[in-house]
């Protein structure tokens, strides 16, 4: 059956007012391996996503949609939740993956474009809202998962950019080869000081709920100064919201520690925070912004990944370049 096809098959599942158009958006700029479709009918837009083979399952899709609804109900309009099909499940199972439906988030992701304080505040403000929201779902105290797969990932990072070292120069774009030039200049010393920033924190107890954990300036979207939407949650998993605020603030105002002060200033005033997860929020940062880089590297110099993308990879490149250059 056509994959259209299946979408309109898809839609006879939901209650929906008349269909007019169906625009098929591939992965919509992202990298998660999604698919999304623009559904237009006269008075309202909707979206339908088909989940990537790989993930979730369904027994994760189902907490994360619980979850969604939940918060959207407590006010997080900004929330995509997904739609109750008339069998009340909120997924559908169609050739082989998973289907949801959620209304239109409008907006774009252009806070780059104007990053004033109104908008970091809406982006603080909204995180401390859904998490607010997402702590009545979910809410445990245990060491953070983040952390510990960072610091292992750390652990395992010398033997990686010695294979990343081997692959052959030649072919490799300009933006690749600086990234990697630059990767293959971190010494030994290097991962050593940020394993020693993450190690004290390895054993520590967290309050920990259900975070985005992929958050970053893509996933923001804008009207104006108003945060509009906060989308893709494939990544979601339980752990310390510190995960969230160093994702989201290392990607919108890179180095700028006085606009991570100010952001974690107006979090706090929502969503209090303990001195421990403070410091979890910026120390993150930087294993995140290496790994990130060395999985980019493998993805591409090791594995041979096609992404649908190019331009939209090599921002996503540049931008890891250029925080990386600037922490040296």
């Amino acid at each position: 059956m056509a994959v259209l096809s299946i979408v309109h098959s898809i839609l006879q599942h939901y209650v929906l007012p008349e269909v007019l158009s169906v625009d098929y958006l591939g992965g919509n700029g992202g990298f998660s391996g999604a698919q999304l479709w623009k559904i237009a009918t006269a008075d309202k837009r909707y979206c339908v996503r088909r989940w990537p083979l790989s993930h979730p399952s369904r027994e994760r899709l189902e907490w994360i949609n619980l979850v969604l609804v939940h918060t959207a109900g407590m006010g997080c309009e900004f929330i995509p939740a997904p739609i109750e099909a008339k069998s009340g499940e909120r997924f559908i199972s169609a050739g082989g993956f998973f289907w949801e439906v959620t209304k239109w988030m409008e907006g774009v992701a252009c806070f780059k474009d104007d990053p004033n304080e109104t908008r970091l505040t809406q982006v603080a403000e909204s995180l401390a809202k859904f998490h607010l929201a997402s702590a009545q779902v979910n809410l445990g105290f245990e060491k953070s998962k983040n952390l510990n797969a960072r610091c292992d990932a750390m652990a395992s990072s010398a033997s990686l950019i010695e294979a990343i070292g081997h692959r052959p120069e030649s072919g490799v774009p300009d933006y690749i080869y600086r990234l990697r030039a630059l990767i293959l200049g971190f010494g030994a010393a290097h991962i050593q000081r940020i394993t020693a920033n993450l190690e004290p924190f390895r054993g520590v107890v967290f309050p920990v709920q259900p975070v985005v954990r992929d958050i970053w300036h893509d996933h923001l979207f804008f009207r104006g100064n108003e945060l509009s939407g906060l989308v893709d949650f494939g990544a979601m998993q339980m752990d310390s919201v510190a995960c969230d605020l160093s994702r989201a603030l290392g990607s919108i105002v890179h180095e700028d520690k006085s606009r991570w002060e100010y952001a974690i200033d107006v979090y706090s005033q929502s969503r209090p925070l303990t001195q421990q997860e403070v410091d979890l929020v910026y120390i993150l940062d930087q294993p995140s912004c290496f790994l990130g880089a060395l999985n980019w590297l493998k993805w591409i110099l090791i594995e041979n990944r096609a992404f649908e993308s190019e331009a939209n990879v090599k921002l996503r490149i540049i931008d890891l370049t250029s925080r990386l250059e600037a922490s040296l």
